[in-house]
């Protein structure tokens, strides 16, 4: 059997389920007690060594080890217990595309003509009319992520919210690639069409979390491929200033910002969500490049990859555990009745 990629959906539902074995476990623990102390009241102490003779509470404590590890085992399936790998295949399956655009200062580089998210909204633009089919939606991250234009097929509602879409329209500063793909993954519908998310920026992800979050979404069977704007040997950052000049940013000891494309990473995130890693190129012919593979994949046979239910097997063994426990005595073998 294969055991890959064990996890659980809901890792939080897991927790509740080994806290809630403990607290039953706890609870007939303090009955047990209870029900002594109330017979230790009722009887004689030289009767009670009489009434007890037959029982062993090295049977009652595994009596209750066993419902207790039943219970926890039963509530867990609702954590999605998940192993193996098992691939869905589907003939001529729509695809619901979601972009994740950067927005933060970086994109303000012209390493790129004339700034890397200009030349990223035009590859974005070109692929849909290029695609011309399947739902498409947009999400705009900096330092937060937001969804600016919900998944649909009305593309002039699109490209205005794309055309709309700049560096105000995420106030907190930074780039958190984790947090642009979580919201990408609430952006998709719960139907049959193959999902994919595509993320175009520099790849500088101050916070770190993309490739752990990448790893998330490969396991629900979303796919996310990376585009990399700019170039390896970057540029200062240029911004407007107050007084509608453009200023040079520069750091606290008064250094140019400079910002780079950083490959590395993008293409670590991409292979962690099983999805492909292209630099967008001055003409956008990564994006082309992109476009064109999935097509090609899509036309004929779309695939998808996603983690086996295992649900089973926690039940089987809760239940073995609840017939051993309603067939164990508490009534010690040495004694004869």
């Amino acid at each position: 059997m294969d055991t890959a990629d064990f996890h659980f959906e809901k890792p939080w539902v897991l927790a509740l389920s080994v806290l809630g074995g403990i607290v039953l476990f706890g609870a007939l623990c303090w009955a047990e007690r209870r029900r002594r102390r109330g017979l230790a009241g009722f009887a004689a102490a030289h009767l009670l060594a009489r009434l007890t003779a037959g029982y062993s509470a090295v049977r009652r404590r595994s009596k209750d080890v066993a419902l207790s590890i039943a219970v926890a085992l039963l509530l867990a399936c609702f954590a999605g217990p998940r192993w193996g790998v098992e691939v869905t295949t589907q003939k001529g399956a729509t695809e619901d595309v979601v972009f994740a655009l950067d927005v933060s200062k970086s994109m303000l580089v012209s390493d790129m003509s004339p700034t890397r998210l200009a030349r990223a909204k035009v590859a974005i633009a070109n692929f849909i009319r290029r695609k011309g089919t399947g739902n498409v939606g947009l999400v705009a991250f900096a330092g937060q992520a937001f969804l600016q234009c919900p998944l649909t097929r009305d593309y002039d509602a699109f490209f205005r919210t794309l055309e709309e879409t700049d560096t105000s329209s995420i106030q907190v500063v930074g780039t958190d690639i984790g947090r642009a793909l979580e919201e990408a993954e609430l952006a998709f519908y719960s139907n049959r069409n193959r999902k994919l998310l595509i993320i175009l920026t520099d790849g500088e992800d101050l916070e770190a979390g993309g490739i752990e979050m990448a790893k998330q979404l490969k396991r629900k069977g979303l796919v996310v491929h990376t585009v990399g704007v700019g170039t390896p040997s970057g540029g200062p950052i240029r911004v407007i200033s107050s007084v509608g000049s453009l200023e040079t940013m520069k750091d606290a000891q008064g250094e140019e910002v400079m910002s780079r494309l950083d490959e590395k990473t993008l293409g670590a995130i991409a292979e962690a969500a099983g999805g492909r890693f292209v630099r967008l190129g001055q003409a956008g012919e990564g994006m082309e490049s992109l476009r064109l593979a999935i097509q090609a994949g899509t036309d004929e046979r779309g695939a998808g990859r996603r983690g086996i239910p295992r649900e089973e097997w926690f039940i089987g063994v809760a239940l073995l555990l609840l017939v051993l426990e309603s067939l164990t005595s508490t009534r010690r073998k040495d004694v004869q009745p």
